[in-house]
């Protein structure tokens, strides 16, 4: 995935708690999340994505891959779910994130077990394919370390991981910091959650440095994929300004 940035500069200090606020209630299907460094600055954002989630050591994540826009009707809606469900580029990018987690997990020692077929996870202004991928974990195996394994995930990394991640790092002409990092909760049980900070901002007072991304394959549509980031950055904008 390549990523992309904006630089918004506000005649007054953002409001954290309201932008926090408004995402929580446009986007309740997402994480809303926010951690700060203590220096000033905090990282917010509104992710779709989890990557994963391990509850009484059974596990559960998403393949989290394939995007299209909401319909501005209830037909046009359904026309453009219908169309990224039997999309061929968006299967093949669904697919390679559904063939690393999978393959991860066996290397792990896991089974992973397909939870659904593909499906349409839906959000206010942007739909995407997800998979349910699960699997039992053994009590020697730690949260951490499947965390580990699977971060990062070819939706933000990549695939191959070594050879894409080379190509961001020349063609993104910025740090993403802690865009794409996975946040989350862990217990003294060994339970926890993780998700992909992902549709975020990193805030410094009056300012803001906003992050999206979005998935290139073969047959990826520069203008189409150009249309998916401005999509996902609204998510921010219209919650911070």
């Amino acid at each position: 995935m390549l990523a992309h940035t904006l630089d918004v500069k506000a005649s007054q200090p953002l409001d954290l708690c309201h932008a926090l606020g408004t995402l929580r209630d446009r986007y309740p299907e997402c994480y809303v999340f926010a951690v700060s460094n203590g220096q000033g600055q905090s990282f917010i954002g509104a992710s779709p994505e989890r990557l994963i989630e391990l509850r009484d050591r059974h596990l559960v994540t998403d393949a989290l891959a394939g995007s299209a826009p909401r319909g501005c009707s209830l037909i046009d809606d359904q026309a453009l779910g219908n169309q990224l469900l039997g999309s061929k580029k968006d299967g093949h990018e669904h697919r390679v994130v559904i063939d690393f987690i999978r393959d991860t997990l066996w290397e792990l020692g896991l089974t992973p077990q397909m939870a659904s077929l593909p499906h349409l996870l839906q959000l206010p202004n942007i739909q995407h394919l997800r998979t349910l991928i699960t699997a039992e974990v053994p009590k020697d195996l730690h949260l951490l370390e499947i965390l580990a394994a699977l971060h990062p995930t070819p939706a933000v990394a990549g695939m191959s991981r070594d050879i894409a991640q080379q190509l961001i790092q020349h063609h993104e002409p910025f740090e993403r910091h802690l865009y794409a990092a996975p946040l989350g909760w862990i217990d003294h049980q060994g339970n926890g959650e993780f998700t992909v900070g992902i549709r975020s901002a990193l805030i410094n007072g009056s300012r803001a440095r906003l992050y999206a991304g979005a998935g290139i394959v073969a047959g990826s549509d520069p203008q189409r994929e150009l249309a998916e980031i401005k999509l996902k950055l609204h998510t921010l904008l219209d919650a911070l300004l």
